[in-house]
C-alpha cells in the first residue's frame, strides 16, 4: 500500500512537471500573465476597503478637511477605474493565451485519434475519454492548471494582507477604564472570536468539500448521456446530409424523444447534487451571516471605545470577510488540485497510449516497391468485444502485377481482409509477410505509402475539390486534373466554374456544390489515382454507379493498375472476368480460390454466386 502510494505521488508529480512545461511551451506568456491578474485581484478589493475606510474617517473627524476629503474620493475613483482596468485587459489577455492552448489541446487529441491503433480507435471507452477530454475546456485537466495556479497564488496574497491587517486590528487597545474596555481587550475574548472565526472557515470548507464530491461523482456519471446527446445532436443536426432520411422517415420526433431522454437522464444525475448543494449551502450561508454579525458588532465595539476611528470598521470588517473567504478558498483550490490531478492523468493517458503499428522500424525500400509478394499465413482476427473470429486461418500470397478479385456475402470477411492487408489492424493469429518479412516490422507510415486505396465508407471531405484529390493544399494541379478525368470526373469538372477550387459541400461556403454519390466515389476513385501507389486496393468502388460507368471505372482502373499489383472487392462478379485470381470468402475463411473459369468449373460457392447474377450479364 505503501509502496503504491508512493508511485502515486510520483506519477502525479511527474503529470504536474509535464503540464507546466506543455503549457509553457504552448504560451510562453501565459504564467507570468496568469501571476499579473492574481495579484491585480487579490489587491483591487482593498482599493476600495482602504480609501473608503479613509473618507469615513475624515467625514467623522471635527476638524475634516473637504479638500482632503474630495482628493479622497477623486483616488478611490481614479484607483478603481484604473485597477478595473488594468485587470479587464490583462485577464482578456489570459483567456486569449487559454483559448489558444484549448485550440492546441483539442488538436492533439484529434492527432492521437488519427494515429492511435485504428483496430481501437472505435472503442466506445476511447471514444468515451475523447468525449470527456474535449468537454472539460478550462474546467478539467492540464488547461485548468492555469486558473488553479492563479487563484492559489491570489488567495495568498490576500492572506498576507489580512494577517497584516488582523495583528493590525488585536494590537488597537479599547481605550477606558469601564468594565467593557477590560473586556474587549481581554485575551480570551480575542481567542474566542479566532476560534468562532476558525469554526465558520472550518465548516465551509467541510461543506464544500462534501459538494464537490458529489458533484465529481455527478460528472462521472453524466458523461455517458452527455456524450451520447452530443453525438445525436451531431448527426442529426451538424451533418445536415442526414436531413433527408429524417424528412423522409420522420425521425425527427424519435430524435427528439431519444435526445430529451438522454437530456432527462443528465439533468436527473445533476439534480441530485444541486439538491446536496443547496441543503449544505443553507446552513454554512447561515453560520457565515451569524458570524459576520459578531465581527460587525466586535469592531463597532472596539471603535466606540476609541481602539480606532468610525472609518476603520469598513476596514476591519472588510478584512475578516476577505481572509475568511481566501482561508476557505485556499482548502478549495487544494483539493481542486488533487481532483484535477486525476482528470490530467487521464489526458496523458490517453496521449501515451502505446501504438503498436509505430513499433516497426525496417524501411519499404526501391527494391520492395519494384518486385513484391505478400502472403497471409493462417490469420486469424477478431474485433474487440466480437464472439466470433471476422477472419479465421486466412492463408493465400500475391505477386506485383497480380489482379486479384475478392468477394463473397455481406459479413464474409473481405473488408476485414483488406484492413489487414493495409494494416489499419494487425491479427491475433499468424502473420502477413512483404517479401519473407513480417509487415508490423516495417516503418508504418512507410508501409502505408505501399497502397492507394478506396474503401466502401470512403470519406470526401468539406474541402476545395483539388484538395479532396490531393489530401493536402498544396498539389499538382495537371496531375490532380489527369486523375479526375481518368477516374471519369471530367465531363463534370468543366461545368465547374471554379474547377479544382470549387468548395464541395457547404458546411463552410453557400457557393458550396454536392456531389452526386457516383460523383463523390469518382473523386475517392481519383484520389486513389493521385496517390500512384505501387498497390491499388478498391472495395466496392463502383457501387454507386449505373452499369455502363462501372464497365467504363473497371477498364479505366485495369489500365492503371498496369504492372502493379490489384486487389478489387465487388458484389457484381462482372468484375472478376478481367482478374488473375478470385478469393472467395465465407463467414471469415477462404472457402475457394482460383481463375474465373476454373471455379466456375468447380461448382462451389463461387458457382452459386455468378449464376446469381448471370442474367445481368447475359
Amino acid at each position: 500500500m505503501k509502496k503504491e502510494k508512493t508511485v502515486k505521488k510520483r506519477d502525479t508529480w511527474k503529470n504536474f512537471s509535464r503540464s507546466v512545461v506543455y503549457l509553457t511551451k504552448e504560451s510562453p506568456g501565459i504564467f507570468p500573465m496568469a501571476v499579473l491578474v492574481a495579484i491585480l485581484s487579490a489587491v483591487y478589493p482593498y482599493i476600495g476597503i482602504f480609501l473608503s475606510a479613509e473618507i469615513l474617517t475624515e467625514l467623522a473627524d471635527p476638524g475634516r478637511s473637504l479638500r482632503h476629503l474630495f482628493f479622497l474620493a477623486l483616488l478611490l475613483v481614479g484607483l478603481n477605474f484604473i485597477g478595473r482596468l488594468l485587470l479587464s485587459s490583462c485577464a482578456q489577455v489570459l483567456d486569449v493565451m487559454k483559448y489558444a492552448v484549448l485550440k492546441h489541446i483539442e488538436l492533439a487529441v484529434a492527432e492521437k485519434s488519427w494515429t492511435m491503433d485504428y483496430a481501437i480507435s472505435a472503442a466506445p471507452e476511447i471514444n468515451e475519454t475523447k468525449g470527456r477530454i474535449t468537454r472539460w475546456h478550462y474546467y478539467r485537466g492540464v488547461l485548468a492548471l492555469v486558473e488553479q495556479l492563479g487563484t492559489l497564488l491570489e488567495t495568498l496574497v490576500t492572506i498576507g494582507i489580512s494577517l497584516a491587517l488582523v495583528v493590525e486590528f488585536f494590537r488597537a487597545k479599547a481605550v477606558g477604564e469601564g468594565q467593557m474596555a477590560a473586556l474587549l481587550n481581554h485575551r480570551m475574548i480575542s481567542l474566542l472570536f479566532l476560534a468562532v472565526f476558525a469554526l465558520s472557515v472550518a465548516y465551509n470548507i467541510h461543506a464544500f468539500s462534501k459538494i464537490q464530491n458529489r458533484y465529481f461523482q455527478a460528472d462521472e456519471k453524466a458523461g455517458t448521456p452527455m456524450n451520447q446527446m452530443l453525438m445525436m445532436s451531431d448527426v442529426s443536426i451538424l451533418q445536415y446530409q442526414h436531413g433527408k432520411d429524417i424528412r423522409m422517415f420522420r425521425a425527427g420526433g424519435f430524435l427528439s424523444r431519444s435526445m430529451q431522454s438522454l437530456s432527462g437522464s443528465y439533468a436527473g444525475i445533476l439534480d441530485d447534487a444541486f439538491c446536496y448543494e443547496r441543503k449544505m449551502s443553507l446552513f454554512s450561508t447561515l453560520l457565515s451571516r451569524s458570524f459576520h454579525l459578531l465581527v460587525y458588532l466586535f469592531v463597532g465595539l472596539k471603535a466606540m471605545y476609541g481602539a480606532f476611528g468610525v472609518g476603520s470598521i469598513l476596514k476591519y470588517t472588510g478584512m475578516v470577510t476577505q481572509f475568511g473567504d481566501a482561508a476557505t478558498r485556499l482548502f478549495h483550490i487544494i483539493r481542486e488540485f488533487r481532483q484535477n490531478f486525476e482528470y490530467i492523468k487521464v489526458y496523458f493517458d490517453y496521449l501515451d497510449m502505446p501504438n503498436l503499428t509505430a513499433a516497426g522500424k525496417l524501411p519499404v525500400t526501391s527494391q520492395i516497391r519494384e518486385d513484391y509478394e505478400f502472403e497471409f499465413k493462417n490469420v486469424t482476427f477478431s474485433y474487440p468485444g466480437a464472439s466470433l473470429p471476422s477472419l479465421c486461418g486466412i492463408s493465400c500470397r500475391f505477386r506485383k502485377g497480380e489482379k486479384i478479385a475478392v468477394v463473397g456475402r455481406n459479413g464474409s470477411g473481405k473488408t476485414t481482409f483488406i484492413k489487414l492487408l493495409c494494416r489499419l489492424c494487425d491479427p491475433q493469429e499468424g502473420e502477413i509477410l512483404l517479401n519473407g518479412t513480417d509487415i508490423r516490422k516495417f516503418q508504418y507510415e512507410e508501409y502505408l505509402e505501399f497502397f492507394s486505396t478506396v474503401f466502401q465508407d470512403y470519406s470526401i471531405f468539406a474541402f476545395e475539390l483539388g484538395e479532396n484529390v490531393a489530401s493536402e493544399s498544396d498539389y499538382d494541379e495537371k496531375k490532380a486534373v489527369q486523375s479526375l478525368e481518368d477516374a471519369g470526373f471530367g465531363d463534370r469538372l468543366k461545368t465547374l466554374e471554379q474547377g479544382l477550387h470549387t468548395q464541395i459541400n457547404k458546411n463552410f461556403s453557400e457557393d458550396g456544390v454536392e456531389l452526386s454519390g457516383g460523383e463523390s466515389q469518382k473523386v475517392a476513385i481519383a484520389r486513389c489515382l493521385y496517390k500512384d501507389a505501387p498497390f491499388v486496393v478498391l472495395d466496392e468502388p463502383t457501387a454507386a454507379l449505373d452499369p455502363v460507368a462501372e464497365a467504363d471505372i473497371y477498364q479505366r482502373m485495369n489500365q492503371f493498375a498496369s504492372g502493379k499489383g490489384a486487389i478489387y472487392i465487388s458484389h457484381r462478379l462482372s468484375s472478376c472476368r478481367f482478374c488473375d485470381r478470385i478469393l472467395v470468402f465465407e463467414e471469415g475463411r477462404l472457402a475457394e480460390q482460383g481463375t474465373h473459369e476454373d471455379l466456375l468449373a468447380a461448382e462451389g460457392l463461387y458457382r452459386k454466386l455468378w449464376d446469381a447474377q448471370a442474367k445481368y450479364y447475359a
